[in-house]
């Protein structure tokens, strides 16, 4: 059972009373018995001379005798003791059993008187089996006449003063207990609250405070508490502002950090490396192989947790190029930073083939202007070679104006310079608008042109211009694609997710399933002899993704080698204020 510290106090002030009431009883005994035991030999000693002076006086009397009679007289036991030591008369023991009775010679009381003349002794007597006071006095004849005493009146005296003693003590000790146990509580009162509320600031409760208002040292320990617990709540409340500030960095950093302990288990790891590495919400205690099994992983691990400083080295996950980096903790364990270059080396490829698609498409009406600009040169050229040399010239031109044009263009709208400027539409208008500048080459060609739009779809909010734009690059690739005798059609209709679909669809040669996912790239050609030669720039889907885009919708193709293509568009009735594409797979599932 634990005591608390008021059962202590307690305990300890009672038992200290207790000890000085058991002290002052052994005490009193220690101090009475002597001095009682000295006042009744020195009453015993007049008694004894008073005796003396009647046995002196009495020579011819028989000793036994004379010890009866002085016995019956004064209450006490006489014995007259040669000096030999032999009992001569003993008022308490028959004359005919004095025989029997030890030679005295030896008893302290009769050595003394022999020699001095008087002597006194407290012991044991054999003969009675009892404490007695002895007194012994010389007679003048060289007897001894002994008196002896019981102590009973010695030990009662101490007995009374015993009791009176206990009874003063166990007032004393009850007063003791009382005065303890309120004194103990009025200490270990304060001492127990601060002792909660430590135990709740070390529970994370430290907006308690104590409050003692004391002059002693318990209000001062009060105080030094209080103003610890105010650093402590300061200083704890800093390092969890730094902590959280620590942890928003961390997570808002586009680089995955992994946190390792020491067994190279996972202690931590940010939103970017759980994407990274593909783990769920509870990452902590995962071994290095339920994260990566790639072997230089696990060993970029292993080297880290061995104190090394891991340099910037590339390491590949799920198709995934990463750069790790690795730094041991003081105190064990290691933190892995991996910065993904996927998209980086991706976006270093379209520049790669951009600036060579480019410069090839260049190229190509360069060279043209730049043969026929030397042709041209000749001055012995017939007029009829000079002016088809010419309008070659003026073609190449062209061409290489409509590339500049497209480029710029596209430009503009993946810098974020150009945002649709929307009002409301009318879509019937709009597609009429566009084919008008195709009808003409269409009808020469017998290609048919059909629209087919929902009544529902024929209202939205869009860039006009933007959406002519669209058209027209469609409307162009379709005629491009088309043999004599096709047709184009247009179709919409409304969706549940308040967008429009819209579909232009031709009977043209159509295109492989390998080439749909990158026919929106910039300068990707299916065919690019016979896209060459029919004068396209290779941007015009790239630039129909991007307005779309930026209105909010998105655009796929569907597409099969001789059964024509269709691009399909969706577009929001109402674009938001700052469109962002969605997925392609969630257009497609739509």
């Amino acid at each position: 059972m634990r005591l608390r510290a008021h059962h202590k106090l307690f305990a300890s002030y009672t038992l200290l009373v207790a000890g000085v009431v058991v002290a002052l009883i052994v005490g009193v005994e220690a101090t009475l018995r002597p001095s009682l035991s000295q006042q009744a030999i020195t009453d015993l000693g007049r008694e004894l001379a008073l005796g003396r002076e009647i046995y002196d006086a009495s020579p011819a009397a028989d000793p036994d005798s004379l010890a009866d009679y002085l016995g019956v007289a004064t209450g006490h036991r006489v014995t007259i003791i040669a000096s030999d030591g032999t009992v001569l008369g003993d008022s308490d023991v028959a004359r005919e059993q004095l025989r029997e009775l030890q030679n005295h010679a030896s008893r302290p009381e009769f050595i003394e008187a022999m020699e001095i003349g008087t002597g006194s002794s407290i012991r044991w007597s054999p003969s009675v089996e009892s404490d007695l006071l002895y007194a012994a006095s010389l007679a003048t004849d060289g007897r001894v006449l002994r008196f002896a005493a019981g102590v009973e009146a010695i030990d009662a005296a101490i007995a009374r003063v015993r009791v009176q003693v206990l009874q003063v003590g166990l007032v004393a000790l009850f007063l003791a207990g009382i005065l303890s146990l309120a004194f103990s509580v009025a200490i270990t009162t304060p001492l127990r609250r601060m002792q909660a509320i430590a135990t709740a600031m070390a529970g994370g409760e430290l907006g308690r405070r104590i409050r003692l208002s004391r002059g002693d040292e318990l209000g001062d320990l009060a105080d030094a508490l209080d103003r610890l617990a105010d650093q402590l709540q300061r200083r704890l409340a800093q390092l969890e502002a730094e902590r959280k500030e620590m942890r928003a960095l961390i997570d808002s950093m586009t680089e995955g950090v992994l946190a390792v302990n020491p067994d190279g288990t996972i202690r931590r790891a940010n939103p970017a490396a759980r994407t990274m590495f593909g783990l769920g919400e509870s990452v902590k205690g995962l071994p290095p192989e339920a994260v990566a099994r790639r072997r230089p992983f696990v060993e970029l691990v292993a080297r880290v947790l061995e104190g090394e400083a891991v340099p910037p080295r590339e390491i590949e996950h799920q198709g995934r190029h990463l750069v790790a980096t690795a730094e041991p903790l003081p105190h064990g364990g290691a933190v892995l930073v991996f910065l993904d270059t996927t998209e980086l080396r991706r976006l270093e490829g379209v520049r790669r083939d951009f600036v060579a698609n480019a410069s090839h498409e260049l190229k190509t009406p360069l060279t043209v202007i730049r043969g026929n600009a030397e042709t041209l040169l000749d001055e012995s050229l017939p007029p009829e070679l000079r002016r088809k040399f010419t309008e070659r010239l003026r073609a190449n031109a062209d061409r290489l104006q409509a590339i500049l044009d497209d480029l710029l263009d596209l430009s503009r709208i993946e810098s974020g310079g150009w945002t649709p400027s929307t009002r409301p539409i009318h879509l019937p208008t709009i597609v009429s608008e566009s084919w008008m500048a195709f009808a003409e080459e269409a009808e020469e060609r017998g290609i048919g042109f059909r629209t087919e739009l929902a009544e529902d779809s024929e209202r939205l909010e869009a860039d006009p211009r933007a959406l002519r734009q669209v058209f027209t690059n469609l409307f162009s690739n379709a005629l491009r694609y088309t043999p004599k005798g096709g047709h184009i059609s247009v179709t919409a209709r409304k969706l549940e997710t308040e967008r429009v679909r819209i579909d232009v669809t031709d009977t043209g040669s159509g295109i492989a399933a390998p080439h749909l996912p990158r026919i929106f790239e910039r300068f990707y050609r299916v065919d690019p002899a016979r896209s060459r030669s029919d004068g396209g720039t290779g941007l015009g889907l790239a630039i129909v993704r991007h307005l779309v885009e930026r209105h909010g919708g998105a655009v796929a193709a569907e597409s099969e080698l001789g059964r024509g293509t269709t691009i399909r568009i969706e577009l929001p009735l109402r674009p938001p204020k700052d469109p962002a594409p969605p997925e392609p797979e969630a257009f497609r599932t739509g």
